[in-house]
């Protein structure tokens, strides 16, 4: 009962635990993208956003991004980033060890793609 009842925090962990790719609309559905675009439309796209964000005064852009990154610092995003970090560097000296690669996710694809 307390699983079915916690918030939605983004992507299962199944994702995480399992590697499986997420699909564009996985993403969106999970609020970690804000729009999916077909990838013939993705330069026009891109310049509109641009154009738009660049279209916007300079002191409030400034502002907006400070609100943000502020708010994301009091909720402890860098101490998240720096565990996360930590982490994946402790993965990437184990899987050297292991295999003698730095990464043992599709390795073996990985380096057939390499030569």
């Amino acid at each position: 009962m307390a699983e079915a009842s916690r918030p939605h925090r983004g992507p299962d962990t199944a994702l995480l635990f399992t590697g499986r790719p997420l699909t564009a609309e996985e993403a969106e559905k999970a609020g970690m993208v804000n729009r999916v675009v077909p990838r013939a439309e993705w330069d026009t796209a891109t310049r509109e956003l641009a154009a738009r964000s660049a279209a916007m005064p300079d002191f409030g852009l400034c502002q907006a991004k400070r609100a943000v990154n502020q708010t994301l610092e009091v909720q402890g995003l860098y101490a998240a980033v720096q565990s996360v970090f930590d982490i994946h560097q402790t993965g990437h000296g184990n899987a050297l060890s292991v295999r003698g690669h730095p990464i043992l996710a599709k390795l073996d694809e990985m380096k057939q793609k390499l030569r």
